[in-house]
């Protein structure tokens, strides 16, 4: 009898264990590495084909986490047995390796699946101008401005920084920058001249403990370089990082951030600019939450935070503006909170909406 109630039981667990692993489709390949790209391309195009496995499927959204990326997928119930393929696309905006992902979400149902685009940029057929696109005329930066990301409130992270003279004359450094007192700049000995049209570089250093606040930080500082006539040639470098401590570390009251929601459901929205959008920030720490910076992406606008400082057990709302769009049907954006929770510094919120004329 016993030896039969285990039988059972372990079919029964097998049978179930089947069905939860059991998958509604099937894609032929769900990450793909392009290899070297001999070109710097205006768009990276790639078809990943599928088989729905079971009855009744539709795909709900695709979610990129990248606003460099977009992906067209099939709206319509799609049969088991039925193949079909979702398009993505990656715009590159740098040299080098990249490596994007999507989220594929299913209609009445909590399966996801990943998707992976992988390459090389080959930094080669690049011009001066697109691997140095920013900055005054004298000096060029490859970005906007350099990223430290998410650091932990203890230890040193560095980073090289690389900039180009435009100028015909050679630049130097006479002496080191004036930063903030949590960074610092290194310059080697072989980087204190840079030649006509090339490039220069030196060593950003941060320290992130030494930061009166948590939460996401900006700061700027002037590079000075002297060239041959003894005239300065100028040009502002921008830093930015996302400083926090784990939860059981750090002394002192903190601020807690909570918000309404991180994925926005809107259904359906008419294609007239009009819809608002709020995002509720409550806090509930023992100290006021400081909301640093909102930064939207493609197809939202900013309109109003009710207030940049929450105390606490308090609520405060941002207003978002859904904004026209040149195409209708299913669409996912989204946009970034910084604050200076210490914990979770940036969250990024998606919203969703089925674009209807």
């Amino acid at each position: 009898m016993i030896k039969k109630l285990s039988f059972f039981i372990g079919l029964a667990i097998l049978f179930s264990t089947e069905l939860i692993a059991q998958k509604s489709i099937e894609f032929e390949k769900d990450s793909v590495f392009l290899g070297k790209l001999p070109n710097y391309p205006d768009t990276v195009s790639y078809s990943f084909p599928f088989k729905v496995l079971s009855s009744a499927v539709s795909i709900d959204t695709v979610i990129e986490d990248c606003s460099c990326l977009l992906a067209s997928y099939p709206t319509e119930e799609l049969q088991k047995g039925q193949k079909n393929t979702l398009e993505v696309q990656f715009v590159p905006y740098k040299p080098g390796p990249f490596n994007k992902s999507f989220t594929v979400k299913l209609n009445g149902s909590n399966q996801e699946y990943t998707l992976k685009l992988a390459g090389f940029i080959r930094p080669s057929s690049l011009s001066k101008e697109k691997l140095y696109p920013y900055g005054d005329s004298g000096m060029k930066w490859p970005h906007k401005k350099v990223s430290f990301g998410l650091l932990t409130a203890q230890g040193l992270a560095s980073k090289k920084v690389y900039f180009y003279n435009e100028t015909d004359d050679t630049l130097r450094f006479e002496k080191p920058p004036v930063t903030p007192s949590y960074l610092g700049v290194l310059i080697d000995s072989s980087e204190f001249e840079i030649e006509p049209q090339s490039e220069g570089s030196f060593t950003l250093f941060i320290k992130p403990e030494e930061r009166e606040e948590y939460g996401y930080a900006q700061d700027t500082f002037s590079l000075d370089l002297v060239n041959q006539k003894k005239e300065i040639v100028s040009s502002e470098c921008i830093v930015s990082a996302s400083i926090y401590f784990p939860e059981s570390e750090g002394d002192g009251p903190k601020p807690k951030m909570g918000l309404s929601s991180t994925y926005m459901n809107l259904g359906n929205v008419k294609n007239d600019g009009k819809k608002i959008v709020t995002l509720s920030v409550m806090n509930t720490g023992e100290v006021p939450l400081k909301i640093l910076k909102v930064e939207t992406n493609h197809g939202l606008e900013l309109l109003s935070i009710e207030s940049e400082e929450v105390q606490t057990f308090e609520t405060v709302n941002i207003n978002i503006r859904y904004l026209e769009t040149p195409r209708t049907g299913k669409e996912t954006r989204s946009f970034t909170l910084f604050t200076n929770d210490p914990i979770d510094p940036v969250t990024i919120i998606t919203v969703k909406a089925n674009v209807v004329k």
